[in-house]
């Protein structure tokens, strides 16, 4: 069965018609191809990460037969492509000592105030 290039998880139909006209026209020349070649296009959005992960959803598509995939398990794979995403974003806190808290707290004070302001009316115009 042969898919098209919108079948592909995050492919929508402005990133398939530029891979189209770089030849990449079918779900197993995407599957075969590699990121730098996807990067050399300039798609807008499409990094290296993107290209990676365009990549290995073409190449899961095609091992997996569409009759076999149930409608639960593509619910189930989008959400775990959300959460991976969420857990990659979320920084790691640093934790900060007593002592570089305190060294923090007497800089801030020790910082110098400069208030800045502006004379006129609205009627005055703008300049």
């Amino acid at each position: 069965m042969s898919y098209k290039l919108e079948d592909v998880s995050g492919i929508g139909k402005a990133t398939a018609e530029r891979l189209k006209e770089a030849k990449i026209d079918s779900v197993e020349k995407l599957a075969n191809s590699k990121p730098e070649d996807l990067l050399k296009l300039k798609i807008k959005g499409v990094g290296e990460t993107t290209a990676e992960k365009y990549i290995a959803n073409a190449k899961k598509m095609l091992k997996e037969p569409e009759s076999t995939k149930k409608q639960s398990d593509v619910a189930k794979e989008k959400r775990e492509d959300k959460s991976d995403l969420k857990s990659k974003v979320k920084p790691k806190p640093k934790s900060v000592s007593k002592a570089e808290d305190s060294k923090l707290k007497e800089l801030i004070k020790q910082q110098a105030e400069c208030n800045i302001g502006l004379v006129g009316h609205v009627d005055h115009g703008i300049y």
